[in-house]
């Protein structure tokens, strides 16, 4: 029993010795912030980069501007996910700017009647069997979107359709978080953000 309690104080004396470890730090999470600015106002330096052909344009030349697909999958895929839109808002930004500059731009979605709705009108369709069959445009402006880590890089054209000639050309980089909603939790290249508690 001698033996026991010297032994007994000198375990005790140790652990008094033996440093206490820090308490932990929360820290707070990360908040999700949007890009500085629109899809629309990233598309306008693509409009800009368009608007410089390679030669002469005739005046009364027709332009119509279609669906941006991703690259590696033309004609199945469009940007979905935290993107859902971004390919519609490309072409709709690039309408209205092309307009807005002064070029003869088609609305090929125009269909034959105004259809309505209980609670909407509607005029643009894109059901074939709604659209007239033959579309008078000379030119399209068409092109790609590619997903990198930071961010969707556009690259857009604008063709001849008559002889598949590129008359312009133009990239733009969008940031991934263009396209973010206001949700309290949100999940983003494999982190979850919490803007609210």
């Amino acid at each position: 029993m001698r033996l026991l309690l010297p032994l007994l104080l000198v375990n005790l004396a140790a652990c008094s010795l033996t440093p206490q470890p820090e308490p932990s730090v929360s820290t707070p999470a990360r908040i999700a912030t949007m890009a500085p600015y629109t899809v629309n106002d990233y598309v306008n330096n693509l409009t800009y980069q368009l608007s410089h052909f390679k030669g002469p344009l005739s005046g009364n030349s027709r332009i119509g501007v279609s669906s941006f697909y991703y690259a590696n999958a033309l004609d199945s895929k469009l940007p979905s996910g935290q993107a859902e839109g971004l390919s519609q808002q490309i072409q709709e930004s690039l309408l209205t700017q092309f307009t807005q500059l002064g070029y003869n731009t088609v609305e090929y979605r125009l269909s034959n009647n105004i259809n309505l709705a209980s609670n909407a009108d509607s005029a643009l369709s894109r059901d074939i069997a709604q659209l007239r069959e033959r579309q008078n445009i000379d030119l399209i402006i068409t092109g790609t979107v590619t997903r990198q880590q930071h961010a969707y890089i556009v690259n857009a054209r604008l063709v001849n359709i008559n002889n598949k000639h590129v008359l312009s050309a133009g990239s733009t980089e969008i940031p991934i978080n263009v396209m973010w909603g206001s949700e309290k939790v949100q999940q983003r290249d494999n982190y979850l953000y919490r803007s609210e508690y």
